[in-house]
């Protein structure tokens, strides 16, 4: 099958891996306490959710790809998303949480009719790879699609084709609107069932039935999905009031060069970006992360606290730092405030940065 129907559409294609927005409690790399990352051993395994095999799409629709890469683990060197073996998306090193299942979701386009095979590949560094094949079914407007029809199966109703069923992938937050800075109204644990109504106009957050709740939202990424294309679009509920609290790292400095064996200091500027005064202190830790496979050096880096921060206020805080590992190898320094999410905030994705990359100098180290 040639791949000339989506080659135009390809680079408005947006591969969308967790691991960029972290939304549910528990998620922001907190190993205090809980010492090296786990091992995952053994080649990853995909799983593909949507589409299904021989699933039908008309001409113009957008197909959404949801699969997961389940024994994932820090060791991921890239996962792929092919389209009739041409590659539709692609990310380096997605697993920068060291999770053991990383979900992702991309969209496809579609134009001409045709037979298609979508394929979604991870590989690790050591060259293990996982591959999954979905085959798919595009058919022009107004045409049959060739499978076969069942008897006495009734039309869709309105009614039915109103919603579209889900299954959580992980534990998930939900809450008032599209977005993380909407108040919380629940909890969903993995596997749940969950009946979507409606997407965002960016179809990165789901709009379900929940109970008595007049508004609940979930992230898309966290949900497993059939074809959504025809569930309409909402915009939700507008956007709260600025207010609450929200600590991000603004910048990592480190001394150079680091030398092993030697003390150093690293500086992280943190900011409260939120209308509200934190209150209390937060915990700071800092990481060194090898630069090739992700790999934490730092068994249980010892915390260093921010002091509570009013709206807009800035503050530097030192973490002296004793490197003794991987000499000669490029590595880099992650700087995590509030660590294990003590702390309350607005948004819980941007407590992470990272600092420039360097090489760590033999000195006097054997």
């Amino acid at each position: 099958m040639q791949f000339g129907v989506a080659s135009a559409r390809i680079h408005a294609c947006r591969l969308m891996l967790f691991g960029v927005m972290l939304l549910s409690a528990g998620c922001n790399l907190g190993f205090i306490g809980e010492g090296a990352p786990p091992s995952f051993d053994g080649p990853p395994a995909i799983k593909i959710a949507s589409p299904t095999p021989n699933q039908s799409f008309l001409a113009g629709a957008t197909v959404i790809v949801q699969a997961r890469v389940e024994n994932a683990g820090p060791d991921l060197a890239r996962v792929s998303v092919l389209l009739d073996e041409a590659l539709l998306g692609e990310k380096l090193n997605p697993n920068e949480t060291n999770a053991a299942v990383l979900p992702l979701t991309i969209d496809w386009p579609t134009s001409k009719p045709g037979a298609f095979t979508i394929s979604v590949l991870a590989e690790r560094n050591d060259g293990a790879i996982a591959r999954e094949d979905v085959s798919i079914l595009v058919v022009a407007a107004g045409a049959k699609s060739d499978a076969p029809e069942k008897p006495d199966t009734p039309a869709p109703s309105a009614a039915n084709e109103s919603h579209v069923t889900g299954t959580m992938l992980q534990p998930a937050r939900i809450r008032q609107g599209p977005g993380a800075t909407f108040d919380l109204v629940g909890n969903l644990d993995e596997n749940r069932q969950i009946t979507i109504i409606a997407v965002n106009p960016t179809r990165t957050w789901y709009r379900i039935s929940q109970d008595d709740q007049a508004e609940a939202w979930v992230y898309a990424e966290f949900v497993s999905a059939a074809d959504i294309s025809r569930l309409p679009v909402e915009s939700g509920p507008p956007l709260p009031a600025a207010g609450g609290v929200n600590l991000v790292v603004l910048d990592v400095q480190i001394d150079a060069p680091l030398v092993c064996g030697e003390e150093s200091i690293v500086r992280a500027r943190i900011q409260n970006t939120g209308a509200d005064e934190t209150q209390s202190v937060a915990w700071v830790i800092a990481e060194a992360i090898l630069l090739n496979d992700g790999s934490s050096l730092i068994e249980d880096p010892p915390p260093a606290y921010v002091k509570t921060l009013k709206a807009d206020e800035e503050h530097t805080v030192e973490i002296p730092l004793t490197l003794t590992e991987r000499i000669d190898q490029e590595q880099f320094i992650r700087a995590v405030v509030d660590s294990g999410n003590h702390l309350p905030e607005t948004d819980e994705t941007d407590n992470t940065r990272n600092s420039a990359a360097f090489v760590l100098q033999k000195g006097d180290c054997a």
